[in-house]
Order: C-alpha cells, then structure tokens, then sequence
C-alpha cells in the first residue's frame, strides 16, 4: 500500500521505492494513485509506519559509502560518536537492534531512499532469505507476503504508470 514505482534513467529504469521518510522522498507513482483507497484528499499515503516499513535485515556498503553516509548524507554522522545535538546523548539507548542492523538508520535518520530494481534479474538477486526464520515464527501473518505476489502486484502499479504518463502525453500533444 505505501510502495511506489518511479522511472529512472538507465541503466536501472524502472525502480520501486519503498516507505520513506517524507523528507527523503524522491517521488513516485503510488500504488492508491488517483483514488484507488479513496479521494486522495481523504486518503494519506502510507510512509514509516510499522505495517509499512518492510525491514530489510541488513545492508552492504563500501568504505568509501560509508564514508558518504557519515560525512554528508546523514546529519549528526554515521558512525560513532554521534553529534549529541542531533541525537540527544547516548543514542545507541534509544534505538533498537533493527535500527542499527536493519538499515532504519539508514532511511530513517539520513534520508537515503529504498530502492529495488524491477527488472526481474536484477529484482530477484536483491532478494536475501531470513535464514534465522525467527521473524516467520514471531511476525503475524498479515505482515508477510510473498515475494511473487509482491513483485506482481509492483508491475501492475508500474503498468499503471505507464498508462498515466501515456494519457499526459496524449493530452500535452492534444493541447498544442
């Protein structure tokens, strides 16, 4: 419900973008767009909430992105010890394990978005198993998806998409 779509120059092309911070997002076509959840006056799109997040587990990074996280893309630094005016005294307190682990740091405080590619060998190699199985067992049910209906129902957002910015086209050449 709070991931969207957005096409990207190549080489990623189409791309879904998961929940961000509203700050930190680059814009996308949302899957409730133009009224599927109802009148987009009454219905708010989705952002960090926990039925919405989609927790990654984890996150590989280089040195030097590392680097960029701390000294540019995320205020008060990356890596320890924290600016205590942006995080207000002993952080790592405050947070828990999915924080620091499962990249909530990541787009939470440094505004960095989730992407995916939905190119589907591309999408499917972004794909890492829980092997612990422990959030399976301690997760409701209604949390999980699975990964085909979720890809799925992502391509037929971007199909919609495309049928969207087809008809501004068709309407802008109409107009001239």
């Amino acid at each position: 419900k709070a991931t969207g779509v957005r096409k990207s120059p190549p080489p990623l092309g189409w791309i879904a973008a998961l929940p961000v911070e509203n700050v930190a997002d680059v814009g996308s076509f949302w899957s409730g767009y133009p009224d599927v959840y109802g009148p987009l006056d009454a219905v708010k799109r989705p952002r960090r909430q926990d039925t919405t997040i989609a927790n990654q587990a984890g996150f590989m990074a280089t040195r030097g992105q590392i680097q960029y996280f701390h000294e540019v893309a995320c205020p008060g630094g990356f890596l320890p010890p924290y600016e205590s005016h942006h995080w207000r005294g002993d952080s790592l307190q405050r947070h828990s394990v999915e924080f620091w682990s499962g990249g909530f740091q990541l787009f939470g405080q440094c505004f960095l978005n989730r992407v995916l590619s939905l190119d589907p060998r591309r999408f499917e190699r972004q794909l890492i198993y829980h092997v612990s199985n422990n959030k399976q067992r301690t997760a409701p049910v209604k949390k999980m998806a699975r990964v085909g209906d979720f890809y799925g129902q992502i391509l037929r957002v971007k199909e919609r998409a495309e049928d969207f910015i087809q008809r501004g086209r068709r309407r802008r050449r109409k107009s001239e």
